[in-house]
């Protein structure tokens, strides 16, 4: 038995997850040295680094009662929270026991009152540590004109005032401001030097700013740390005033300060809504107005100090959070969007952005918290809360690529390829072995690189050879040029050094005449792993084009043969000296020929949103489409755009499909035309899969013609609707493109029983949580009229059934020989249908038969020629009739009794 429980035990701490759902909301969570610790609507959680749930603790949250700071104290092993239960409280409980309450404070308010952002964190040196809180002041009264906003308290009892008290040396520690409309979106301390940032967004006067406000805390005294405040407005961008800040991030550096904030211009609409932009804060000096230390008799003071963004790396419809890692010269930047994706980016060290990368996909618009935490131990894993569910991801994924090439093509400053283990890896697990990854120009070159120059004194041609590789080690490295099956090389060159080796050779001049060239096969070898690289030698000074876009052709031949194009000259030459390959874009951009044809425009796309599944038979309205060759979709997340044939055409209207993307957002959509040229700049966006959940009505008639309405969400995304097993397709409807209501209609089906429902959506199908089924037509066996004052009701009898008519599926018209009433329905029994034709200038019309049309059934019922006083007056004759014959019974039935028993007379 003990050996049991041990198992449940090991099974207990073994089996762990990187997803983790709650039963309410996340509200905030924070990431300590050993602790994980998720505050939700009514708990704080405890949990292991691995998402293992240790301990709970019941908040008791409400209306008047909610946590609002959460700081993990590590070096003090303590985790400070703080609420407004009881006018405010703040507790400190034991960092490895949540259920263990170290010290406990009532009446103080340290955070907001409200619903409304926050920031605190640990501040000071180590052995001066501070709480620092930011907030909006909301105790303030109409009548005051400065408002508290920053505040230092302490965290011992040793400390001025004592625990959590703001109290300072003769008077309180705390920042001033006569905005009152304030936000405060992160903030974080520098430990060396000793510095603390706040960043914040304001609003006075209808203008909206982004503030961020600096602080010494290298200081040891309260009052001196808050007495050397700085401050600084932060604008974003050049392209559009973007006044909001959303998220942001600190990017570790040695020698300056380098942060990254997601700036908003508040409009959902644009596919460039928010902007992710760095800066250098290493230097916040001078103050905005409104700020001010505690004691300054003016708070309005401003000097003439605002940061210019270094780069703008990203835009983006609706970026949420931003987290970042440095490794080397590199930035790899993780940024959360509001419909549910986490996106990996890298920047080189002129903060050049790589192609971004989705890391997780979420299958609904869940938006990403926006603050986001790596686990502190090894930096491999991100942290995200998505509403319930907190989910630890993965930030390398360097085992997915097999080869060097593949490896290489990543384009990831955390992977490299190690040598001795023959995997890509991250460096860590490569620590006894070269391990080759990409150097600081690798966005800007391909893996591999030719260049050719010759000798003009003979017929030698040297053919240099170049990796865009870099190694920790001395890797074996080699090459080898042919041409066919001979050896192309003289063996005059030095031994290939990595990543750079040579062949040298003499060609005789009718060699190089040809149009083709000579077609040369480099193997390179990188220990264990070779690749292939295939270029057509040419002689550099032939390369010619008559075509009508000869320079631009001509000039792509020229570089990319490893030649020297000059660009004042127009002409390919050999190159002099070997240098740095230039590449393709950089040379012959704005050689293009202008080609005559009537400029393509695009008017609109409909549909314009669809699913990451993509979507069939798009329609594009415009004008002068006729030389249109096909469409190009480029989106911020994909460096390679995608094309798309066009299958149907006019010179106004284009169809094409949209293909499948595995992200989600906005694209920008053009239309090619013969030289390449891309016109136009309409937006799709991709947004999640539709969800399905139930259908209303379940049921069918088996004639079809039912309008089945879906439930759920995006399901205006639907293209048609698959029934199983039957695999009858019904196309989809909505009343417009704006509409939530999709329906498809039934289609007949004679038979019965239960089906599968799948949604079609591009080509690719979603499952329906709800069943649909066929039952009989509608049975009708007659009808009778009734005049009811100047209008004719009229009661149509039907059998029971399970099919639910609604009023607006049945119509009904009564027929008096060509005349046609409509019949307007007032109710639907299980057994019945009332419907009521209006009388016209007191005319009540009489119908001899009724039309009744149900989807695809119609029924026509004639009216019997027997009329209400025949039936009537039948009744009574019947009724007479059984009268009569009940008497004659009776007088036979007394006649039998008197023969049987006769009468005896008395004596």
């Amino acid at each position: 038995m003990r050996r049991f429980l041990g198992i449940l035990v090991i099974l207990k701490y073994c089996i762990c997850s990187d997803v983790h759902d709650f039963d309410g909301d996340i509200k905030d969570f924070v990431v300590g040295n050993s602790k994980l610790f998720v505050l939700t609507d009514h708990r704080l959680h405890q949990m292991r680094h691995d998402l293992t749930e240790e301990k709970s603790k019941d908040t008791k949250a409400s209306e008047h009662n909610r946590v609002n700071i959460l700081v993990p104290f590590d070096e003090n092993s303590t985790l400070i929270t703080c609420g407004t239960f009881n006018n405010g409280y703040c507790e400190v409980l034991d960092i490895n026991d949540i259920t263990n309450s170290i010290y406990y404070e009532s009446d103080i308010l340290i955070g907001p009152r409200q619903d409304e952002k926050s920031v605190a964190f640990i501040s000071g040196t180590s052995s001066s540590k501070y709480l620092l809180v930011g907030k909006k002041d909301d105790d303030a009264k109409p009548r005051d004109t400065r408002y508290s906003v920053v505040t230092l308290l302490s965290t011992s009892q040793s400390q001025p005032g004592g625990i959590f008290s703001r109290m300072a040396e003769g008077s309180d520690a705390f920042i001033e401001s006569t905005v009152r409309d304030v936000e405060f979106v992160d903030g974080f301390q520098r430990v060396s030097p000793s510095e603390s940032y706040l960043f914040l967004n304001t609003k006075a006067d209808s203008e909206r700013k982004v503030l961020v406000l600096w602080m010494n805390s290298s200081k040891e005294r309260k009052i001196e740390i808050i007495k050397s405040l700085q401050a600084s407005r932060i604008r974003c961008c050049s392209d559009k005033a973007r006044p909001v800040l959303v998220a942001s991030t600190v990017i570790p550096s040695v020698n300056r300060v380098i942060w990254a904030g997601v700036f908003s211009a508040q409009n959902q609409q644009d596919p460039e809504n928010s902007a992710l932009a760095l800066y250098d804060i290493s230097h916040v000096k001078g103050r905005v107005k409104g700020f001010c230390h505690n004691g300054e008799n003016t708070c309005g003071s401003e000097s003439d100090t605002e940061l210019q963004p270094l780069s703008v790396v990203f835009k983006y419809s609706s970026m949420s959070a931003v987290a970042a890692v440095r490794s080397g010269s590199w930035i790899v930047l993780f940024i959360g969007t509001s419909d549910g994706q986490l996106i990996k980016l890298v920047l080189d060290e002129k903060f050049t952005p790589g192609c971004p990368t989705v890391l997780f996909k979420s299958d609904d618009e869940r938006k990403v918290f926006p603050r986001m935490h790596f686990d502190p131990v090894d930096f491999k894993h991100i942290y995200i809360a998505l509403k319930k569910q907190l989910r630890r991801v993965s930030v390398v994924s360097c085992a997915k690529y097999i080869t060097l090439k593949d490896c290489r093509a990543a384009l990831d400053p955390l992977c490299g390829w190690c040598v001795n283990t023959h995997r890509c890896s991250t460096q860590e697990e490569c620590l006894k072995s070269s391990w080759v990854s990409i150097p600081k120009d690798s966005l800007q070159k391909k893996l591999v690189s030719f260049q050719v120059w010759a000798e003009k004194s003979s017929n030698k041609i040297t053919l240099h050879l170049s990796l865009s590789l870099e190694s920790t080690g001395n890797p074996a490295f080699s090459c080898t040029f042919n041409t066919g099956t001979m050896n192309l090389c003289d063996g005059s060159d030095p031994p290939a050094v990595f990543p750079n080796c040579s062949c040298s050779f003499s060609v005789l001049s009718d060699q190089l005449q040809y149009t083709r060239g000579l077609p040369i096969s480099a193997e390179v070898a990188v220990e264990d792993q070779k690749m292939t690289e295939m270029l057509m030698l040419k002689n550099c000074l032939n390369i010619k084009d008559n075509s009508q876009s000869a320079s631009y052709t001509q000039c792509v031949q020229c570089v990319s043969s490893g030649c020297h194009w000059s660009s004042s000259s127009e002409r390919c030459d050999w190159t002099l000296v070997p240098g740095e390959q230039l590449q393709t874009q950089d040379v012959c951009n704005g050689l293009f020929y202008e080609m005559e044809y009537k400029k393509p425009e695009i008017l609109s796309l409909e549909p314009n949103k669809v699913s990451f599944h993509g979507r069939n038979n798009v329609l594009l309205r415009g004008r002068n489409l006729e030389s249109v060759t096909k469409i190009r979709i480029q989106g911020d997340l994909e460096c390679i755009p995608k094309e798309s044939p066009v299958f149907d055409r006019s010179s106004d209207t284009l169809r094409f499909h949209i293909p499948p993307s595995g992200t989600k957002g906005t694209v920008k959509v053009c239309v090619v035309t013969p030289d390449d040229r891309c016109h136009g700049n309409s937006i799709i966006t991709y947004s999640s899969q539709p969800s399905c959940t139930g259908i209303q009505p379940t049921v069918s008639w088996s004639s079809g013609g039912r309008k089945i309405h879906l439930q759920g969400s995006n399901l205006e995304l639907v293209e048609s609707v698959t029934v199983l097993p039957s695999n009858k397709v019904m196309k989809t409807q909505q009343y417009n493109t704006s509409s939530w209501d999709v329906w498809f209609v039934s289609v007949p089906y004679d038979g019965s029983g239960q089906f599968r429902l799948l949604l079609n959506v591009g080509n690719s199908t979603v499952d329906c949580v709800d069943y649909f089924s066929y039952k009989p037509d509608p049975e009708f066996t007659g009808f009778t009229t009734l005049q009811v004052a100047n209008d004719l009701q009229v009661n149509i009898q039907k059998k029971a059934d399970m099919l639910n008519l609604s009023m607006n599926e049945v119509t009904v018209t009564g027929l008096q020989g060509n005349q046609q009433y409509p019949c307007v329905l007032e109710r639907i029994e299980s057994n019945a249908i009332i419907c009521k034709i209006k009388g016209e200038s007191g005319h009540v019309p009489e119908v001899d038969s009724l039309t009744i049309n149900i989807g695809n059934f119609s029924i026509t019922l004639r009216k019997t020629t027997w009329n209400y006083r025949f039936v009537l007056i039948l009744f009574y004759f019947i009724f007479l009739l059984i009268f009569l014959i009940f008497c004659i019974l009776l007088l036979l039935f007394r006649r039998n009794i008197r023969s049987v028993f006769p009468v005896q007379w008395p004596l």
